[in-house]
């Protein structure tokens, strides 16, 4: 008897789910990645970083278990990457599938950080949110507001001239002007600034909402229903700060637009696309506002971090500092400070920017991705699903398969020549990877390089000399957080000549 079109579909759909389960029963029979042990209950907890440097930790476990490790804590797997190869095929090939985020109960769904781009859900708005970056953050828009920067940096040499014992202030400063000239047009005031103050504080509170381990209900979500517990107080007073943050530098960016006398700025060039469009202000205006707030919170302390390494490797290796500004006097010459324009005339400078970035990463463990719903294989081994997985960077930037002797700093590692190939670029995994990948990587690219290249133009830094003379070197050991940085130190910053302390006070004017 012949086959009907129903018996057809019956057994092609038998076949294909006998397919589908075969294939996952094979699945559930490999291993998982090597790693801790495992105690009832509590997984891996006991064998956590814990107080411990989370660098040495991992670096043992990488050690001993290889380049996946598997641990669980309580009822959470995690899956650790130790090395740019897995990190890749995992993270970059396979994007589609790890682009979510871990839970954060009070960070995102208490606090209101679910907005943010670095921590909310892979999802629609997620897309229509970093494609606004891309968009407004392209390497093309970003000569267009090239300028800004450049006064910018201006401004910060001008300070370092006039109190370089303020150092750190004044790199947060300068970061703080730059991104909100960029993003809103705004000029942030000397002295106390409302809304940047407003905007620091804010960002303080992102770092403590979101430290793995801080809040009880990330690991019994159920306790957020729980009217008397003791966190949904500080979770409500939280939630008005970040609405407060992300409302004030758009209401003036909105105001300058209303009176006509706005600057160019990505919030502006965002409202003036969506009022082309019918609705398009309604409908896009809150995407705008939250993006807008989403740069603030991701280029702030990671630029702070990566301008403070440099001067900390100056201090540590004054050779690199003599060759830079060797090649910054030949090409750029004394009577003017560096442009943008001028970054391909300077491969030197170009590599000691690069190993900035991969001498101390920023992020040295990124922000955590997320598995999906689905079990995935690598190397034969069970990547499980719904597993917090965490690229290792640092771990990553001291591999010695990539890099010869990682822990000194050497940008000639970067330079191809006749005897020695480049080593590889720190940029394919410091700013993360796939589809959560920093969007606005080309503005912190030119706001790192510039803030190197014109400080060497101008200045000589030294260390500290104690009473009896000798050299006082600061510490190296980084803070433990998300984005992680140098303890507070000082340098001496002398100007490299009268002449470069003339050009100095000469390119303040007009600014």
């Amino acid at each position: 008897m012949p086959l009907t079109t129903t018996d057809i579909v019956v057994t092609t759909t038998a076949i294909a789910s006998c397919a589908i389960l075969y294939e996952s029963s094979k699945m559930s029979t490999l291993s998982l990645p090597p790693g801790p042990r495992r105690w009832p209950v509590f997984g891996s907890l006991f064998s956590m970083p814990g107080d411990d440097d989370m660098r040495e930790k991992f670096a043992e476990w990488r050690r001993k278990y290889g380049d996946v490790v598997y641990a669980r804590v309580l009822d959470q797997d995690l899956v650790i990457l130790n090395s740019r190869e897995a990190a890749f095929e995992l993270l970059e090939c396979r994007s589609y599938k790890y682009s979510d985020r871990p839970r954060l109960v009070m960070a995102n769904e208490l606090v209101g950080w679910g907005n943010s781009l670095a921590t909310m859900g892979y999802g629609e708005r997620h897309k229509r949110m970093r494609k606004l970056f891309h968009e407004g953050m392209s390497a093309k828009a970003m000569e267009k507001l090239g300028y800004m920067l450049e006064d910018e940096t201006v401004k910060f040499i001008h300070n370092l001239l006039e109190s370089p014992e303020k150092l750190q202030s004044h790199a947060r400063q300068a970061t703080n002007a730059t991104v909100f000239k960029v993003t809103y047009g705004y000029n942030v005031q000397d002295g106390y600034d409302p809304i940047l103050a407003k905007a620091e504080e804010t960002v303080d509170m992102f770092s403590y909402v979101t430290l793995p381990g801080t809040w009880l209900v990330d690991s019994f979500p159920s306790l957020k229903r729980v009217p008397w517990a003791p966190f949904k107080s500080k979770a409500q007073e939280w939630q008005k700060l970040v609405h407060e943050f992300r409302d004030m530098p758009a209401d003036f960016t909105m105001g300058q637009m209303a009176q006509g006398k706005h600057e160019p700025s990505l919030m502006s060039n965002w409202f003036e696309r969506a009022e082309e469009q019918p609705e398009g202000r309604t409908e896009e205006g809150d995407l705008f506002i939250k993006a807008g707030a989403s740069i603030y919170g991701g280029a702030t302390d990671t630029t702070i971090s990566a301008f403070l390494t440099f001067f900390l490797s100056m201090i540590y290796y004054p050779d690199v500092q003599k060759i830079a500004q060797a090649e910054i006097d030949h090409f750029v010459g004394s009577d003017r400070l560096p442009k943008l324009n001028d970054r391909d005339s300077m491969p030197y400078v170009e590599a000691l920017y690069k190993e900035t970035l991969r001498w101390q990463p920023v992020a040295p463990f990124a922000i955590p991705h997320r598995l999906g719903p689905e079990d995935d294989t690598y190397q034969g081994m069970r990547i499980p699903a719904g597993c917090v997985v965490i690229p290792n960077i640092w771990g990553m930037s001291r591999d010695t398969a990539i890099y010869h002797d990682p822990d000194t700093f050497k940008p000639e590692r970067f330079i191809d020549t006749a005897s020695h190939e480049a080593e590889l670029d720190p940029q394919s995994f410091v700013f993360g990877f796939g589809r959560r990948r920093c969007p606005g990587i080309q503005l912190a690219q030119a706001s790192v390089w510039l803030a190197i290249v014109t400080v060497l133009s101008v200045f000589d830094i030294t260390p500290e000399l104690d009473a009896s003379g000798r050299p006082i070197m600061p510490d190296l050991k980084y803070s433990q957080s998300t984005i992680s940085g140098p303890k507070p130190f000082q340098c001496k910053i002398k100007p490299r000549s009268l002449s470069a302390e003339k050009l100095i006070r000469d390119s303040m004017i007009g600014i």
